[in-house]
């Protein structure tokens, strides 16, 4: 729980310290909802539901329905932007039709010329419930439980809105919160950014070739990670120019599951078995008929915390202990599979990445990472890699955010990426000072976010 706070108050110190910084064809018009009278949690919200028929019947990245929110800080400071759900079409992870919303967020007054950019930012959702989803989190009048992901919500907002860009915050776990996902997690997200072109009022209307940059932190590399391996063969029209992680997650899952076992992430470990459960029935019978009782039961009641709560729930706790068949079930073929296919390292990006780990890392180690770098660069991608000493899993997101943020600038600005493979080990990127100049370069934008201001205005 500890870290937990800690990885807040980074993210609070980043909105806060700062004083919180070919055409395609036109989008086509859908009806849009004004604002709910109420804002209650997905699960008892009627927005998030489509008829099954109506889903299958729409394209990937297909809008089913829109309506106007207001999103705030924490829940309540609202912004002064405009903003919008929508309900789109994706696949899940065998390739049926399901429903998920991102959240869409442009500066106020209109588009330069050749319309925005968008940034489509991946936060570490981490949970196993619709309450915690960044959809929710975002709006004023939610329940703030997953103050983290609320938290980094903002924050997404804050690097995009400051340099005009749109901003897609896809809710990629899907209407089952399947954490861990991430064959879903980026298709997800590559039809949210479809959904986002598809999009009138947001104004992108350079359409497939507006420039797209992605972002992701943590379990926010779970989605961008796999985007930016397949999305050549799941959606190549989009005009992807950069991607950004830091803190992989998918580099050996195994190694992070085990190393997290009867430790301080071990919270977190109930959460991703039970996120796989939701898209893998096979994943689920073995919970079901191969684990004791109590490890049934704190699988099954992950399915109801964010993760600020699931993972402050017996964090030491050997999860993979409570495993009744003998031997260690990740070596199960019903497990095994399932996770070995969300893994890194299955084809080569051929969009230019800046990835991020610190070499003491607490949570995953780095060991998983450097061998997906190792096997993009004996391929030919581009990739500039950071692997800081003086770092963990938490003071990793002032880290990785300088270096990654500015690389995503560069290739929205059409600056050529560095070609081939850069691997660094500084001992701290503190020393730099790039922490400390972000921060004052987006005083004005946050500040602006919390008191109201109507960012983008002209």
């Amino acid at each position: 729980m500890f870290t937990l706070f800690l990885r807040v108050a980074v993210l609070t110190v980043v909105l806060g310290l700062a004083g919180v910084a070919g055409a395609s064809a036109a989008p086509a018009e859908v009806p849009i909802q004004p604002l709910p009278v109420i804002v209650v949690p997905p699960e008892l919200d009627s927005f998030y539901n489509a008829p099954a028929n109506v889903v299958a019947a729409t394209e990937p990245g297909g809008i089913i329905k829109a309506r106007q929110i207001t999103p705030a800080f924490l829940s309540v400071l609202p912004y002064n932007v405009d903003a919008w759900q929508v309900l789109y079409r994706t696949d899940d992870s065998h390739g049926n039709a399901i429903a998920t919303v991102t959240t869409l967020v442009k500066p106020r007054g209109p588009a330069p010329a050749g319309g925005l950019k968008l940034l489509s930012y991946q936060v570490a959702e981490d949970s196993t419930a619709q309450y915690c989803t960044m959809s929710y989190v975002a709006q004023q009048g939610s329940i703030p439980a997953d103050f983290v992901n609320s938290a980094e919500t903002s924050l997404a907002m804050v690097l995009g809105l400051s340099q005009g860009w749109a901003v897609s915050i896809p809710d990629y776990e899907g209407p089952n919160s399947a954490y861990g996902a991430s064959i879903l997690g980026g298709q997800a997200t590559l039809d949210g950014i479809r959904a986002a072109e598809n999009f009138a009022p947001l104004q992108l209307t350079a359409g497939t070739r507006t420039p797209v940059g992605l972002m992701g932190y943590s379990g926010g590399t779970i989605p961008t990670g796999w985007v930016a391996e397949h999305h050549r063969d799941y959606a190549p029209e989009l005009n992807i120019v950069g991607a950004t992680i830091g803190g992989v997650v998918m580099g050996d899952l195994k190694a992070v599951l085990r190393s997290n076992n009867a430790n301080l992430g071990a919270g977190l470990i109930g959460a991703a078995l039970h996120g796989f459960a939701t898209e893998y029935p096979e994943v689920q019978q073995v919970l079901d008929t191969k684990y004791d009782w109590f490890g049934r039961f704190m699988t099954s009641i992950k399915g109801v915390l964010c993760h600020p709560q699931g993972s402050a729930l017996f964090p030491f706790w050997n999860y993979l202990g409570s495993f009744t068949g003998g031997g260690d079930p990740l070596d199960l073929p019903e497990l095994s599979n399932a996770v070995v296919a969300q893994q890194l390292g299955q084809q080569t990006p051929d969009v230019p990445m800046y990835i991020y780990h610190a070499q003491n890392d607490e949570f995953i180690p780095i060991a998983g990472t450097d061998r997906v770098v190792d096997g993009y660069c004996r391929d030919g991608a581009d990739i500039t890699y950071t692997r800081e000493f003086l770092a963990e899993h938490i003071i990793g997101i002032p880290g990785w955010l300088p270096g990654g943020y500015q690389f995503i600038i560069d290739r929205m600005n059409g600056v050529p990426a560095p070609h081939g493979c850069s691997i660094t080990s500084p001992t701290s990127t503190f020393t730099s000072g790039d922490f400390t100049n972000l921060l004052a370069a987006k005083w004005p934008a946050i500040a602006g976010l919390l008191t109201g201001f109507p960012v983008g205005a002209r």
